[in-house]
């Protein structure tokens, strides 16, 4: 079971932890959107021990031309550092996929 926990923020965005190490900015939609979508995905959030790890994360995103950037954690105050990924049609699947195992690039195979 995944328990989220949602805080919302003064500039009218609202933070969705799903996890110590993931998490999603979003704004709630005036009007339903397309395919009736109520919220705006802005970005995600992940967590990492340590700045290698979090940089080889950004490396592997901007590879894929994911814009990516490594940070001292700030939204995800359990986490040393974070990667911010945002303006990337398929970040839900990226989610998705770091839900299932710990965000880290995929193994060559």
């Amino acid at each position: 079971m995944i328990r989220t926990r949602v805080t919302r923020l003064k500039d009218g965005f609202s933070f969705l932890t799903i996890n110590p190490r993931l998490g999603l900015m979003y704004r709630a939609l005036q009007h339903p959107g397309k395919e009736g979508r109520k919220d705006l995905i802005q970005c995600a959030y992940f967590g990492f021990e340590t700045e290698a790890e979090a940089v080889k994360f950004q490396k592997y995103c901007q590879s894929k031309a994911i814009r990516a950037i490594a940070r001292e954690a700030d939204r995800l105050p359990d986490c040393a550092w974070e990667v911010k990924v945002w303006e990337f049609p398929e970040l839900l699947h990226l989610v998705s996929r770091c839900l299932k195992r710990s965000p880290e690039p995929p193994q060559a195979a």
